[in-house]
């Protein structure tokens, strides 16, 4: 699985970019916002999620880790695929969404196309109070976080085991968190 892409950005799409690597060329899908941000014909990090079906994989592209938590998230929601999730995105700043969500802004939230007001919603239902995240405060606390998603936990998940884990460097902290999962 590709979870971090670094290369060239040698063209920009109407809804994605390839980025080039290796001598390869990746077709990386990205919000509008995501997309208005790079600038073209220079080195570019993404941090990305591949998405596979059937026959077809999709890699979609993220600015930031905190941004594609954002996507993950949306994706658990049932009935939003990555399309419309990438969608959402394209909404704007991942603060703003977040913000967005917990205030249950159910008529801009609908603003996508495909999301009308029932899975807007639903969205909101599900997300709602679930993106707040403990690195806005504490960034070693949003490393261990990271860390978690990384390995599988959901951003709740993680959350509440990076808060029982507070104190010591980064390490120690995600040990703490470890434990308090195993439990």
């Amino acid at each position: 699985m590709i979870i971090k892409l670094t290369g060239q950005l040698t063209y920009k799409g109407t809804n994605y970019a390839i980025v080039e690597t290796g001598g390869v060329g990746y077709q990386v899908y990205l919000s509008s916002s995501t997309l208005a941000d790079l600038p073209g014909g220079s080195e570019v990090e993404l941090w990305t999620h591949e998405h596979v079906r059937e026959e077809l994989r999709d890699l979609y592209g993220f600015r930031s880790e905190r941004e594609r938590g954002l996507f993950l998230e949306l994706l658990d929601v049932s009935g939003v695929g990555p399309k419309m999730a990438q969608n959402i995105m394209s909404l704007g700043k991942v603060e703003e969404i977040e913000r967005r969500i917990d205030a249950g802004d159910v008529a801009w939230m609908s603003r996508v196309p495909g999301v009308g007001k029932k899975t807007a919603q639903k969205i909101i239902l599900e997300l709602k109070g679930k993106l707040t995240d403990i690195g806005s405060s504490d960034p070693l606390g949003s490393e261990v976080v990271s860390a978690l998603m990384n390995l599988g936990y959901s951003r709740e998940q993680a959350n509440q085991a990076a808060v029982q884990s507070e104190e010591g460097p980064v390490e120690e902290r995600l040990k703490a968190a470890l434990k308090a999962l195993a439990r």
